[in-house]
């Protein structure tokens, strides 16, 4: 990690600990396109047509405010973010200003001639893979781009090897009742097949999409893929904590929803959460704020109150939640649940990567 990086960790850390009533944002997900080119069955973005999407101007702005604010992590995330032509340049720029970058994929538009560009604008590159099987990735992707990520994952992990990259290269696996048998497989296939550095599961969410509670996984089935991640968890660097694996399916946290901010492709500011626009039952002081038209800043200190409301809430099962949830006030799991325990056997396993000796 950068020196950049950890001092405004730091800072983060103490400012929401220590200083002032507003809170400190210290990750920021913005949905840099809600077009994609997968048909996920648990997820209903695929299905929408651009509009009114920022260009390239308006997210540098809002990146400079977002550095303003204090954030620390800014991800990239969609529909498929490579289907903005601009994602490198943005992702550079972020990585300029101090950020630490991420982008999940799919994958399907990869191009080897980009290698140099991941290693320069990306600190962690995350690759949707949910099985071993082109037809069961099919059934949960609607589409199958399985054998193309199994052909082009070893040429960027060969390409950032030469070019000595720091980049963490992340397999993206979503639990569901269509692959929760083969966790072991594809534990196998991500770390010994493809040589990757790291992976994240996450359980898939029923609210996700109108098909997504036909692909829930029973109790039976997460307790079985717990076990299987939990009994492989000292022989690979697996990015969830073993506080998350222990509590898949059942969590207990105080989400702090200002932890995390929300911004959709059209530059708005979800408040609390990503889910407020969508579940107005649950949320029904959830606000959407247009940051073309708002200095984000001033509407930050606005919304407090709302994060506030809604400090309480754990519906979701999503890890970035959860895990960040867990970071914002507990030290211990800070220093030995995320650093000892993923961010270092990762840091190691991405040098070895560089060094030829794996």
């Amino acid at each position: 990690m950068k020196k950049t990086a950890g001092l405004r960790f730091l800072k983060n850390h103490l400012s929401n600990r220590v200083f002032g009533s507003t809170k400190r944002p210290t990750y920021a997900y913005i949905t840099i396109t809600s077009r994609c080119n997968s048909q996920c069955r648990y997820c209903d973005m695929w299905k929408n047509k651009p509009y009114n999407e920022l260009n390239t101007d308006e997210w540098k702005r809002i990146i400079d405010e977002l550095v303003q604010l204090g954030v620390v992590t800014l991800t990239f995330s969609g529909g498929e973010p490579f289907l903005r032509k601009d994602l490198f340049e943005l992702a550079s720029y972020a990585k300029s200003r101090g950020l630490i970058t991420m982008v999940v994929t799919n994958l399907s538009l990869f191009k080897e001639r980009d290698i140099g560009k991941i290693a320069e604008s990306f600190d962690f590159f995350g690759i949707s893979i949910d099985s071993t099987q082109p037809e069961i990735y099919k059934e949960i992707r609607g589409v199958d781009w399985l054998e193309r990520i199994k052909e082009d994952v070893p040429k960027l992990m060969t390409g950032l090897a030469l070019l000595k990259a720091e980049v963490n290269i992340c397999g993206m696996v979503t639990i569901t009742n269509k692959n929760s048998d083969e966790m072991h497989d594809v534990l196998h296939m991500i770390f010994d097949d493809l040589g990757m550095d790291t992976v994240s599961f996450n359980l898939l969410d029923p609210s996700g999409g109108a098909n997504a509670k036909e692909l829930t996984p029973t109790a039976e089935q997460i307790n079985d893929c717990k076990q299987v991640i939990s009994d492989h968890k000292s022989s690979y660097p697996i990015s969830n904590s073993t506080r998350f694996l222990s509590q898949i399916g059942n969590f207990d946290y105080r989400c702090n929803p200002w932890k995390c901010m929300q911004i959709n492709s059209m530059g708005i500011l979800l408040s609390p959460c990503l889910f407020s626009s969508s579940r107005p039952d649950i949320f029904p002081d959830g606000k959407k704020t247009d940051l073309c038209k708002h200095k984000l800043s001033d509407v930050w200190r606005e919304n407090q109150e709302i994060y506030s409301k809604y400090a309480n809430c754990n519906l979701c099962n999503l890890g970035c939640v959860v895990e960040s949830a867990w970071s914002t006030y507990d030290l211990n799991f800070v220093l030995n649940d995320s650093f000892r325990g993923t961010i270092l056997p990762t840091m190691k396993r991405v040098n070895e990567r560089n060094a030829g000796r794996r």
